[in-house]
């Protein structure tokens, strides 16, 4: 019996045959190889893959971008980061009034929270209330302003103010299941819509209801 023998590995070069159908040609446009240096390919789950730089570079970014304050948002602006909407006096019931806060250009903001007021008025008045966000797809209802927050509108009681707080960090979920653990990034162009209304008694005198957010802008690294 040999002592010490060590089994041999097969070193033999073979072709990396997953490659077959995979070539810089089809990610390149056709470009020539050497006209554009380097094309880094690694292995991801058993398959050759090229490098994905968006991934790997421009989305860990995204946390950068939020360490620097350019400004802050506090509802206190109207037309910027705050919306007043006038519900009328004697304003039927089931009328609508709707308002918009748009991220301006180039500007990037992040949202720690939302939210809408409506004060105390009238005769068994109720105010109902509710946002909807450009950048989510709307897969249920058709107003066209992107998917609401809330599933169903928030009313409030007979002759009560009303403020609903929607919270955008890492402890909101421990206050209200319907709050997200995250900052909410809005790009510019980002459309947040608020609308108020009119669900039961009168609203008398007028009721000036508004929508405003808070956080801060950022500083774009991630177009």
């Amino acid at each position: 019996m040999s002592m010490g023998k060590q089994r041999k590995a097969d070193k033999t070069i073979r072709p990396l045959t997953t490659l077959t159908n995979l070539t810089p040609a089809t990610v390149t446009g056709g470009v020539a190889i050497n006209a554009l240096g380097r094309l880094p390919i690694g292995v991801y789950k058993g398959a050759a893959a090229f490098w994905d730089l968006d991934k790997a570079v421009n989305q860990p970014l995204v946390q950068a971008e939020q360490q620097h304050i350019l400004g802050i948002l506090s509802g206190r602006e109207a037309a910027y980061d705050l919306v007043n909407i006038a519900i009328a006096a004697a304003d039927p019931i089931g009328t609508s009034h709707t308002g918009t806060i748009t991220v301006p250009t180039g500007e990037l903001w992040f949202v720690n929270a939302v939210e809408g007021y409506s004060p105390a008025n009238g005769a068994g008045a109720q105010v109902g209330f509710n946002w909807y966000c450009s950048l989510w797809t709307d897969r249920v209802g058709a107003l066209g302003h992107g998917q609401a927050f809330h599933g169903a509108e928030q009313v409030s009681a007979i002759n009560t103010a009303q403020t609903i707080t929607d919270d955008f960090h890492y402890v909101g979920a421990v206050w209200a299941v319907t709050n997200k653990p995250v900052m909410l990034r809005l790009p510019a162009g980002t459309v947040l819509t608020a609308i108020f209304t009119t669900r039961g008694g009168a609203t008398v005198p007028a009721t000036p209801c508004t929508f405003s957010v808070f956080g801060y802008m950022g500083k774009i690294l991630v177009a």
